[in-house]
Parts: C-alpha cells; sequence; structure tokens
C-alpha cells in the first residue's frame, strides 16, 4: 500500500500542522469504539491520517471531517452546585410553621414514648427478679421436703423398728413428686 499522495486534485487535505492523535486517543475523544475508527480507515486516510509501524496519527481536522466528532467544541463543565436549604427557623405565619409544630410534636411525642418504655423495662427487670426469688424459695420448700425430718441419736442407740403390727407411717412427699408420680397412692 502506498500511503496517500498530498495534493491531489479535488480532496481538501487538512494541514499536517494541526492536534494529532493516536488510535485510542481519537476513540475516546469522539466517544466511539476503536473498531469504529478502523472501519474507517479510508475516510481517514483521504482526511490526512497515517497509520504507521509507530501507530495511527489523526488530525483532528479528519475525524471534524469523517462526522465523528463535533466541529464546535462544547462548553466548559461547570462544577454542580446543590443549593444550601436552610434550616428551620421560627419565621412568621406560614407554612414553615405548621412544619415547626408537626416537628415540635414529633419531637414531644418520642420523648413520650422513650420514657414510656423505660418504665416497662423497669417494671419487666423487677418483675424479673421477684420470679427469681420466689424460684429460689420453692427449691428450698422442695429440698425440705424431700428430705426425712431425723432427731440427733446417740451412737449408741440402735434405729427403732416398728413392730410387725403397727402401720407404717406414711412417707412425705413433695408436690413436685406427688404431681408426677401419676397416682396418689402412697406406697
Amino acid at each position: 500500500m502506498t500511503p496517500p499522495q498530498r495534493g491531489m486534485i479535488g480532496v481538501m487535505q487538512p494541514s499536517s500542522d494541526g492536534p494529532m492523535l493516536g488510535l485510542a486517543e481519537a476513540a475516546k475523544a469522539c466517544g466511539v469504539s476503536v473498531s469504529t475508527l478502523r472501519r474507517k480507515r479510508g475516510d481517514l486516510e483521504e482526511l490526512g491520517a497515517t497509520a504507521t509501524p509507530a501507530g495511527w496519527r489523526i488530525p483532528i481536522a479528519a475525524l471534524v471531517g469523517t462526522g465523528l466528532m463535533s466541529p464546535t467544541t462544547p462548553p466548559p463543565q461547570q462544577p454542580s452546585v446543590t443549593p444550601i436549604t436552610p434550616p428551620l427557623e421560627r419565621a412568621g405565619d406560614g407554612p414553615r410553621d405548621t412544619h415547626w409544630e408537626e416537628l415540635e410534636t414529633l419531637r414531644s411525642q418520642l420523648a413520650a414514648a422513650e420514657q414510656r418504655a423505660a418504665v416497662a423495662e423497669a417494671i419487666a427487670h423487677e418483675r424479673e427478679r421477684v420470679i427469681e426469688t420466689q424460684a429460689t424459695a420453692l427449691r428450698m420448700l422442695e429440698a425440705s421436703a424431700s428430705t426425712p425430718n431425723t432427731t440427733m441419736r446417740s451412737a449408741s442407740a440402735a434405729p427403732v423398728e416398728p413392730s410387725p403390727g403397727q402401720p407404717q407411717p406414711p412417707v412425705k412427699q413433695s408436690l413436685w413428686q406427688r404431681m408426677w408420680s401419676g397416682s396418689t397412692k402412697r406406697p
């Protein structure tokens, strides 16, 4: 392939003095893909682009001439400025007053709800403490009811056995033992 000749009759050639871009730079500047520029290679070469072993050299005028780039530069973008919303103030009559009053009402309702929650937590804590105390007392009562009452005997005294004609005293059972034994009869 021979490079395009400059000064061909009927073809307007841009000057080589202007800024030149590489293939990737031109694609980025035009907002197109590199493959789009490769498809337009013939048009770009007619307008002064060259493909060298070091890469493409595409003048901006060639990009404008093929319609890939706008001939005008866009205005510089201004940084986006978000308007600052003034804080709520107690001004005269108006819609802000109703919003302010609503805000105050909501704040007072929130304070009341927080106070009710604190009282409920205190009551629950107290009830938990009472339940633990009652559970401990119940365990102590069950323990004393399940152990037979024995009096202090001297080491020399022999245990007294009932005579065969006497009825045996009933065995004491705790409430839990009576409930879970399955029968109310005593042995």
